[in-house]
């Protein structure tokens, strides 16, 4: 790409039109200036030319080369698989087609199969225009986001080394029979956190990590928030999460669905493992209500029941009744 950026020289006291105007311009060069830096970014990153640079991962070229803070190396990296996930904006964005604050709005909603319609879009209506449309697409788009694909690079070694922990995984029945590999990753670095935290009585009020959800008090739509925007939740998985989660309301305090006392104790009893027979999974663990609270289910201990989140998740999807649950778990309380 090839670009001229002029920046105002600054001269304290000028009129009022004149200081819009060169604020204008400095904006407008601000703006190209980071289009041409993602753009470049992203070819680092495509081509893997950290490595020729003498550093052994992206983030350490950003951080240790460019003085990137992580914050900073993770807003580029997210620009990046956008335009290495959607190739027709990166070409518009490239050639100057579609300008850089249009492209992030596009980068929102566009998919690899309706990148060419959002990209003509982009190219035709203005900023505003295209913020309604694309607020309008998200807000009508499927219940639940598509699954999102997850690329990961690795030299032979590397591949070797997956493969055979991955099989040895299985042999050693570490994981759930049906576990898919994303499962089984997951899981693997779950454990690097457990391991990390030390005592499991000492950690049990509380999960290894936190998901940040957002909800609309209005729809109760949710989305969870990712460095690749926000992903739609379908409902049974907000119904799950309702059951085992920290609510923040703005202007209140925070709040546990459960109490953190209660919680540790439920999971104590069920000796950390999820009640569902067959599974007796230890990973990704959740606490579920028998009775729903919105049905009259109340945080006691006897209506609550640890389960790992596919089994929560399936609980909900398939709409069984509380008794249903509570048949199919007694046996392993």
């Amino acid at each position: 790409m090839t670009a001229t950026i002029t920046l105002p020289v600054f001269t304290a006291g000028r009129p009022a039109a004149q200081v819009d105007a060169s604020l204008r311009q400095a904006l407008n060069a601000c703006d190209r200036a980071r289009e041409c830096a993602v753009l470049w970014f992203a070819e680092v990153q495509r081509r893997e030319l950290h490595r020729q640079l003498g550093h052994a991962s992206l983030q350490l070229y950003a951080t240790q080369a460019l003085g990137f803070s992580d914050n900073r190396y993770w807003q580029f990296k997210r620009l990046a698989d956008d335009l290495d996930r959607l190739p027709v904006l990166r070409e518009a964005v490239a050639s100057g087609e579609v300008g850089w604050t249009k492209a992030q709005q596009v980068a929102r909603v566009a998919t690899p199969e309706t990148q060419q319609l959002w990209v003509a879009k982009a190219a035709t209506c203005g900023r505003r225009e295209l913020a309604v449309a694309v607020k309008e697409a998200r807000t009508t788009a499927p219940v639940a986001d598509l699954p999102t694909t997850i690329t990961l690079r690795a030299d032979g070694l590397q591949l070797a080394r997956f493969e055979a922990l991955f099989e040895k995984v299985r042999k050693l029945n570490a994981a759930p029979g049906d576990a898919d590999r994303m499962d089984t990753v997951l899981a693997g670095l779950e454990a690097l956190v457990e391991a990390a935290r030390g005592d499991r009585s000492q950690r049990a009020a509380a999960p290894a990590i936190q998901v940040v959800v957002q909800q609309c008090p209005d729809c109760q739509a949710a989305a969870a928030v990712t460095s690749r925007g926000e992903k739609r939740l379908a409902p049974a998985q907000v119904e799950a999460l309702a059951c085992d989660a920290r609510v923040r309301e703005p202007g209140q305090p925070n709040r546990a669905t459960i109490p953190p006392s209660v919680r540790a104790a439920v999971l104590a009893r069920d000796r950390h493992r999820c009640a569902t027979p067959g599974c007796r999974s230890t990973h990704f663990l959740e606490v579920h209500h028998v009775v729903a609270r919105s049905k009259g289910g109340s945080n006691q201990a006897e209506n609550l029941v640890t389960l790992c989140s596919r089994c929560h998740g399936f609980v909900h999807e398939c709409g069984l009744a509380p008794a249903q649950v509570e048949r199919e778990c007694q046996g392993v309380r």
